[in-house]
C-alpha cells in the first residue's frame, strides 16, 4: 500500500474520533487555526523528539539485556514517557500563550486530544508503511486506527485536564500540581494500556477482547464528558448571564440556555442557532475572567453583548436601520 494512500485512508477515521471529541465543547467552540497548530504539533515535532529519545533510551537496554527487553522497556516505560512529554509541551505553549482561549479542563481535552490525534496519524503512517502485504495492512489498520485510534488522544486529554484545572487554580502551587497531576496520568495511563496489549500479545490473546475494553471506554468516557460538559456550560450560563436577560438576550432565551423550559417560546428558543451558542458561551467566559480574575476583557464583552443583541432582537436593529435609512433620505432630499 502507497504511503500516501495510507495516508489518505488514516486520515478519514482521525477526522472522526477528532470531530467526536470536538461536540464535548458545544457552546464555545475553539480557533481552528489553533486547532491545526496544536494537530501539527502532534503530526511532526512531538512524533520526532519522541522518536529520538526512545532511541537514545532504548540503546543501553539493548546492550545490556538485549533486543527483546529493549522493545518491552520502550513499549512499557519509554514510549509513555517521552511521546506524553513531547505531546504536553503543546498543550503547554496553548495555556502559556493563549491563555484567553483555554478556559478550563474542557478546552484542555479538546487541545489535548487533538495533539493526540496528530501524533497518532503520523504514527500509524509509520506503523503501515512496514507491513509486508495487504492482509497484514489491513489487520493492522484496523487494530491501531480504528480500534485504537483514539488512544493517544485520551492520553494527552488528561494533560488537557490539568493544565484546563490550573486555568482557574487559587494559587501558583495548586496550578502546578493540577498540571503534573494530569501529565502523570497521562503517562500513567498510557503505559498500563501498552503494558496490556504487550500481554495480550505475548500470551495469544483475544484481540476481540481489546476491542471490546477500547470501544467500552470510549462511549463510557464520551457520554460522561459530554454531561459534565453540558452541565457546566449550563451553570456558566446561569451563573453570568442572568444579569443580561432581558437587556441583551431575552428571558426565554436564557431560559433555553440554562435549561429550563417554562413555556412555547422558551422551546422554540432552545432551537437557537450554533452561532448563538458559541456567542454566549463566550461572554459567560469573559464576564468569568473579568469577574473572578480581573483580566482586561471589557471591549470584548461590549463587543458579544452588542451581537447577541442583534441575534435576540432583531427586529429592534431592523427598524433602527430603516429609520437610519430614512433619515439619510430625507437629508439628501432637503
Amino acid at each position: 500500500m502507497p504511503v500516501w494512500l495510507s495516508a489518505v485512508f488514516i486520515a478519514i477515521p482521525t477526522y472522526w474520533y477528532a470531530r467526536l471529541v470536538h461536540g464535548i465543547d458545544r457552546f464555545e467552540q475553539e480557533p481552528a487555526k489553533y486547532l491545526i497548530v496544536a494537530f501539527l504539533w502532534g503530526a511532526l515535532p512531538a512524533a520526532f523528539i519522541s522518536l529520538v529519545l526512545q532511541l537514545i533510551f532504548s540503546l543501553p537496554v539493548s546492550y545490556l539485556w538485549g533486543e527483546a527487553a529493549s522493545m518491552a522497556a520502550t513499549a512499557i516505560v519509554f514510549a509513555p514517557l517521552t511521546e506524553e512529554l513531547a505531546k504536553g509541551l503543546a498543550v503547554a505553549a496553548v495555556y502559556l500563550w493563549r491563555r484567553r482561549e483555554f478556559d478550563g479542563w474542557v478546552d484542555g481535552i479538546v487541545y489535548g486530544s487533538t495533539v493526540g490525534f496528530g501524533f497518532a496519524y503520523v504514527e500509524n503512517i509509520l506503523y503501515l508503511a512496514n507491513t509486508g502485504s495487504l492482509g497484514e495492512w489491513i489487520q493492522l489498520f484496523v487494530v491501531r486506527v480504528i480500534v485504537l485510534g483514539f488512544m493517544h488522544g485520551f492520553y494527552t486529554s488528561l494533560t488537557g485536564i490539568g493544565f484546563g484545572v490550573a486555568r482557574h487554580a487559587p494559587s501558583r502551587l495548586h496550578a502546578l500540581l493540577s498540571i503534573a497531576l494530569g501529565w502523570v496520568a497521562a503517562i500513567v495511563t498510557h503505559a498500563i494500556h501498552n503494558a496490556s496489549v504487550t500481554l495480550i500479545e505475548a500470551s495469544g490473546g483475544s484481540a476481540l477482547l481489546v476491542t471490546a475494553l477500547n470501544y467500552g471506554l470510549l462511549i463510557v468516557l464520551m457520554l460522561g464528558l459530554r454531561w459534565l460538559s453540558s452541565r457546566h456550560d449550563r451553570q456558566m450560563f446561569k451563573t453570568y448571564l442572568a444579569d443580561e436577560s432581558p437587556d441583551v438576550i431575552t428571558p426565554e432565551t436564557y431560559a433555553a440556555l440554562v435549561g429550563v423550559r417554562v413555556n412555547a417560546r422558551s422551546r422554540s428558543a432552545s432551537r437557537l442557532s450554533k452561532s448563538f451558542y458559541h456567542l454566549a458561551g463566550e461572554l459567560a467566559q469573559r464576564k468569568r475572567q473579568l469577574i473572578e480574575y480581573g483580566e482586561e476583557v471589557a471591549e470584548e464583552i461590549d463587543r458579544l453583548r452588542t451581537q447577541l443583541r442583534k441575534l435576540s432582537y432583531p427586529h429592534v436593529h431592523m427598524a433602527s436601520a430603516s429609520q437610519s435609512l430614512d433619515a439619510a433620505d430625507r437629508d439628501e432630499s432637503g
